[in-house]
């Protein structure tokens, strides 16, 4: 466990809406991501406390939705698969360009 965050490789499955609110089948993407293992509760986007797992930071835009979730190895070789809790958009001071994206979740191995 890593207050810091490990520099990793993560697998996000995007799951898109069909027009009648279904999700369809996810598409997967490779991408970089810094990987904060911490235990910790947050309040989700319904004023909720959720226990949280892990945080994924992830540099830039990224289209994601509350169907998505992220496989990620852990640096002990397990695979762990992270639903999405909640999310935040960070952007740059004063302006409308996104500079990164948090994830918090829950892991389960796989």
């Amino acid at each position: 466990m890593s207050l810091f965050g490990y520099p990793a490789i993560v697998r996000h499955f995007h799951s898109a809406i069909d027009d009648w609110g279904r999700p369809l089948q996810p598409t997967e993407s490779t991408r970089s991501a810094k990987v904060v293992e911490e235990q910790r509760l947050i309040r989700n986007a319904r004023g909720e406390e959720v226990q949280i797992a892990y945080a994924v930071h992830i540099e830039g835009v990224v289209s994601l939705g509350f169907n998505d979730y992220f496989l990620y190895t852990d640096q002990l070789g397990s695979e762990l698969r992270i639903d999405v809790a909640h999310y935040e958009i960070r952007k740059f001071l004063g302006t409308d360009e996104v500079k990164k994206v948090i994830v918090y979740g829950k892991g389960k191995r796989l």
